[in-house]
């Protein structure tokens, strides 16, 4: 709210009843040292002054609009708005008694909106502060704060039209002060219109280049329409205003993520983290930028830190589940995906990856199967869980049970890579050669660089008899990936039998 700056340039307007000069009268000197603490900021001593110039002079409308507003300064809502409805009775065209008044009803009725017990209540005192600014301005047309009040006391109500009409007077009346603007563009964020107010933002920005919240609502604007280049520069020029600032720091951090920018993403993730030790979106936006940088040991404090913080959260008990996993720790890993579903029974990764940790700490095979086999009675239409189940029963060789599974993953998810090698081995084991052809060139034909569908397909081939062709398969295998040990045996008993 403002009130300060204009009332003090209108205070001597309807002018103190002065009964001497000011040497001989103590009212006025208790006035006048009121109005030197008033604007130190020194609000207890201000009160106690004019409440000792108001005896001097009782119903003067200054004095009690001085007291008023001081009494708003120190948040006693019930006593601005006593002292200040005196102002305006003991003289009613007195626009900054008006507008200060409405300040009183508006800060003591803002809260109680918020609550819905209350909420009648405030917008009954709202509404009450509205009145005033409008008197105000009836009084004085070209008042820029009553403008401004208003608007703000209208976006309170959620009375847009109303807001954007006296948004607009304000403007028109202040178009150099970055405060309306900026405010303009806070109330147009709260109704939904970002673009717009963006544009108001970025003219109080104009105004104000000091403005740390012009920038970092920017910034969340321009992350919310993932527009990443200009949310990186919006929070990089509110860390500019204030280093310590977490809101711009955690906002560049995720934009530079977002924009494939690991490395420069940790630092200011790194910096949210040690300014808000508690924030559970610092240190998972962080574990994140950690397993983009293939560290999963990062990644794992990361997540710790952030389930410290928030200990419910199934993407980030999994994700820590998976960093754990990631540094060869599967059994250590097993009790993170259980709290995943734990904390969200129908996170279907937290599933799946449960019984990948399972299978590879290999401690129990059937509880493993048995997980497989639950996380597809649970997600049917998951084809990762059919072509995970699948293997654990050919692990088991239950093969005729696999190559079913197997099946139904690829009706799912017909480029499934792993699913189509695997179908191929079945049929290469069953010496249904072309079955098996078409599913390894299948495989190939999503990712030509499958190493294990390359050296498959040459199995084929060989037991086809095509050595050529086998011959060029094993190569290209090893030209892929020269530690693939397969394809070496393969190639070394190819040249062996040629010679």
């Amino acid at each position: 709210m403002r009130y300060l700056a204009i009332m003090l340039a209108l205070a001597g307007m309807g002018g103190l009843g002065w009964a001497q000069e000011p040497a001989a009268d103590p009212a006025r000197q208790a006035f006048d040292a009121g109005t030197e603490a008033y604007t130190a900021g020194r609000y207890d001593e201000a009160k106690a002054k004019f409440e000792e110039a108001l005896k001097g002079y009782p119903g003067d409308h200054v004095v009690l609009t001085w007291l008023g507003t001081t009494c708003h300064a120190l948040r006693q809502w019930d006593e601005a708005i006593d002292y200040l409805t005196q102002a305006t009775e003991a003289k009613p065209d007195y626009p900054v008694a008006q507008n200060n008044l409405g300040n009183g009803y508006l800060e003591k009725g803002l809260p109680l909106l918020k609550d819905a017990a209350t909420a009648a209540e405030g917008r009954a005192l709202v509404t009450k502060a509205i009145e005033r600014y409008e008197k105000a301005l009836a009084l004085k047309a070209d008042y820029l704060y009553a403008a401004y009040n208003a608007a703000q006391a209208y976006a309170a109500l959620r009375e847009w039209d109303q807001a954007w009409k006296a948004f607009h007077t304000a403007t028109s009346l202040g178009p150099n002060d970055a405060d309306v603007w900026r405010s303009f563009g806070r109330a147009l964020k709260q109704a939904g219109e970002l673009d717009k107010a963006v544009e108001r933002y970025e003219k109080a920005a104009e105004l104000d280049p000091e403005c740390l919240e012009c920038f970092v609502q920017l910034g969340w604007i321009y992350s919310k329409q993932a527009r990443w280049p200009e949310a990186e520069r919006a929070y990089g020029s509110a860390i500019g205003v204030d280093a310590e600032n977490f809101d711009a720091q955690l906002g560049l951090g995720i934009a530079l993520y977002s924009q494939r920018k690991y490395a420069e993403a940790k630092t200011p993730l790194t910096t949210a983290g040690a300014l808000k030790t508690d924030s559970f979106e610092a240190h998972y936006n962080l574990g994140l930028v950690a397993d983009a940088l293939n560290d999963p040991a990062g990644a794992e404090a990361a997540y710790r830190a952030a389930t410290a913080a928030k200990g419910d959260d199934a993407p980030c008990l999994n994700n820590l589940g998976v960093a754990v996993f990631n540094q060869g720790k599967a059994c250590d890993a097993v009790p993170h995906f259980q709290a995943a579903i734990g904390a969200d029974d129908s996170y279907v990764m937290a599933h799946i990856n449960l019984a990948l940790a399972l299978d590879a700490c290999g401690k129990d095979p059937a509880a493993a199967l048995k997980q497989w086999q639950d996380a597809v009675a649970k997600f049917p239409q998951q084809a990762s869980a059919r072509c995970g189940l699948a293997n654990a029963l050919y692990r088991q060789e239950q093969v005729n049970e696999a190559l079913a599974e197997y099946l139904r993953c690829l009706e799912l998810d017909p480029k499934n890579i792993e699913a189509h090698n695997n179908v191929g081995l079945i049929f290469l084991d069953r010496d249904q050669l072309v079955e098996a052809t078409a599913h390894f060139r299948q495989a190939l034909a999503v990712d030509p660089n499958y190493v294990p569908a390359v050296n498959n397909l040459g199995v084929t081939y060989e037991k086809q008899g095509k050595l050529d062709e086998a011959k060029k398969m094993y190569e290209k295998a090893l030209e892929i990936d020269p530690k693939y040990e397969k394809a070496r045996e393969n190639l070394d008993r190819l040249n062996k039998a040629g010679q």
